[in-house]
């Protein structure tokens, strides 16, 4: 499969670091950040080095699995996946700047759906901010 990149997108959130970092790990926010992607959907974990993420459907139908690799608590994820024909990792960096946060996400690299996918991301860190700047 040819690649077709992978997606980079970075955002301000005016919000510290320990409120963003709550609402991407949270169980309370997984459904509303999940639906961003699509109806439906959420992401499961306990977030510690090593754990499992599950990206599932409603009920409890898992899509893919991932594995955290990284971790440093409210500053970075990092969790690979190693799917059947391609390897993919996702990237979520945390920065406090003042009284606000930079959340960076990198995701990829994707071998189809690249332009959809920056579109779901960029919607996804738009919807953490909408939550933290409440």
């Amino acid at each position: 499969m040819k690649s077709h990149g992978i997606v980079s997108i970075d955002l301000i959130i005016k919000s510290p670091p320990s409120k963003v970092w709550n609402i991407i790990t949270s169980k309370a926010y997984a459904k509303e950040l999940g639906a961003t992607f699509d109806k439906n959907a959420y992401v499961e974990s306990d977030w510690q080095l090593g754990s499992k993420v599950h990206f599932k459907y409603e009920p409890d139908k898992i899509v893919s699995t991932g594995t955290i690799t990284k971790l440093i608590e409210k500053e970075l994820i990092q969790v690979g996946y190693d799917f059947s024909d391609f390897d993919y990792e996702e990237r979520y960096t945390l920065k406090a700047i003042d009284d606000s946060t930079s959340l960076a996400i990198l995701a990829g690299e994707y071998t189809a759906d690249f332009e959809a996918q920056k579109v779901v991301w960029n919607n996804w860190l738009h919807k953490v901010k909408e939550i933290a700047e409440k």
